[in-house]
């Protein structure tokens, strides 16, 4: 499939699969929309160097905002900053 066609179906589908999971009550319409909007935002940067660099540091932001909410968050930032300043 060309390019163009593949992404425009990728996204469709995935629209419809994240209402079909609201519809469900598997997921709420909040979280569909911040993962379309992360998922815009991944094509945002251009070196595939530092997209992939993001990309690892979600993991660990994840797993701070998961245990600890927005504390935890805050945490990883100020971390990030820490370590971004030693370097």
């Amino acid at each position: 499939m060309p390019r163009s066609i593949g992404y425009a179906l990728s996204f469709v589908g995935t629209l419809v699969i994240g209402q079909a999971a609201v519809e469900a009550g598997i997921v709420s319409a909040a979280m569909v929309i911040v993962v379309s909007i992360t998922a815009i935002c991944s094509f945002v940067f251009p070196s595939y160097d530092l997209s992939n660099a993001i990309r690892i540091l979600h993991f660990p932001f994840m797993v701070t905002a998961a245990s600890f909410g927005l504390l935890g968050i805050l945490t990883g930032l100020f971390g990030l900053a820490m370590h971004m300043n030693n370097l």
